[in-house]
């Protein structure tokens, strides 16, 4: 059964792929520049939505992580890494959020899942690059994918799913390196789950608030202990993974920027201040495409303002969406404070990278400037950014 369901799927990806053609910063910033970048397919069979980016073998060269395989640069040869579990035709495997978990060295991997409903980590092997151990964090409930937040400003990271049923976050304690980790969760609002949810510091107390599709939660002056305040002040419907909270128009509070996950649409959303009450003004960015599950917050061309990088994820129900059979795109999304609207530069316009549920902006290459790594049932892709070596073969 597992085969036959693998099978369905490469099969209805071929079939779609067939009629696609892939076409140090500066401190000020800069007018956008237009990009180029260069597709290298990766494992074009390959079907898990989420990937990671890390020095597996501690060559000094980033290798890549997807799924039950990990790929060894600089030429991408492929080892493997344990059996993942399928569910109902779908890898077990959400995010892979790179992180040292039991801090020995070595990086590991967390995975935060819908169908099996649970938190889990792989254990790198070490220095014989063995096949990597599983160990069940949590099991709290469906969760789409997380996301590695400093909830606490503790300096260490912890994990922040974005779940259905439920919001919380959680802390890793490790009491002395290499010994088993102890994963303490710490709620945050019941009604801040659902589909989409976000981080980041909504009303300038310098503490990171948690952003829900109905509204933010105020973190408390303790985040471990202390109570989340809950602010019931828009509804974004059924969003991205993340929510980007960020100052889009330079004027002193954090705005809030998304893509509708299974429809068309990306927007933000400004925040605004009259007379000390907080309100939130929508501004419509794109309505030409849809499925944005994934996108990305990152600077691609140098100039010290970051982009808005989003891309349509690749039959994520089956063909069912509002738009499932629409050319796959990809987008970058950079603001024009003096027009105050974002322009739109593309990326890919009709090929075959989607960008799944967990998308990786890295220098693969470490040649200066940021790549996107692209999982998702389409195959494996690497995007080269060619901005500082736009010579490459």
């Amino acid at each position: 059964m597992r085969f036959a369901n693998h099978l369905l799927v490469g099969l209805l990806a071929l079939l779609y792929l067939s009629s696609c053609q892939t076409s140090a910063p500066p401190t000020s910033v800069v007018p956008p520049t237009e990009l180029s970048f260069k597709l290298h397919e990766i494992n074009k069979e390959a079907l898990y939505s989420s990937v990671a980016t890390m020095d597996v073998d501690q060559d000094g060269d980033l290798d890549i992580v997807h799924g039950g395989t990990w790929y060894a640069a600089p030429d991408w040869q492929a080892h493997f890494v344990t059996e993942v579990e399928v569910i109902n035709g779908r890898p077990d495997g959400y995010s892979h959020l790179e992180i040292d978990v039991n801090q020995d060295g070595w990086q590991d991997i967390v995975h935060v899942n819908f169908r099996s409903k649970s938190i889990y980590w792989l254990e790198h092997p070490g220095a014989d690059l063995g096949e990597w151990t599983k160990h069940i964090a949590d099991v709290p409930g469906p969760m789409e994918t997380g996301r590695l937040h400093d909830v606490d400003g503790d300096g260490q990271l912890d994990l922040v799913p974005s779940a259905w049923e439920f919001a919380a976050w959680y802390e890793i304690v490790v009491d002395q390196p290499g010994e088993k980790p102890k994963w303490v969760r710490h709620e945050i609002a019941p009604e801040g789950a659902g589909h989409g949810s976000g981080f980041g510091d909504i009303n300038g107390d310098g503490r990171g608030d948690y952003v829900g599709t109905k509204g933010w939660a105020e973190a408390p002056e303790d985040p471990r202990e202390g109570a989340w305040i809950w602010h019931a002040e828009f509804e974004l419907g059924r969003t991205s993974m993340p929510i980007v909270v960020a100052d889009v128009d330079e004027d002193g509070d954090s705005d809030l920027i998304y893509a509708i996950g299974h429809d068309y649409g990306v927007y933000w959303e400004e925040q605004t201040n009259m007379d000390g009450q907080r309100g939130w003004t929508k501004h419509l960015i794109d309505s030409t495409w849809s499925q944005g599950h994934s996108p990305l917050w990152v600077d691609l061309d140098n100039n010290g303002r970051k982009e808005f990088v989003a891309g349509k994820r690749f039959w994520a129900h089956e063909g069912k969406d509002p738009g499932a059979e629409d050319p796959l795109v990809i987008y970058r999304y950079e603001f024009d404070p003096e027009q105050k609207a974002f322009q739109r530069y593309t990326i890919q316009a009709n090929g075959p990278a989607g960008t799944g549920l967990d998308p990786k902006a890295v220098d693969l290459d470490q040649d200066g400037d940021l790549d996107l790594v692209l999982p998702g049932r389409s195959g494996l892709y690497w995007y080269e950014n060619l901005l500082l070596n736009p010579n490459t073969n």
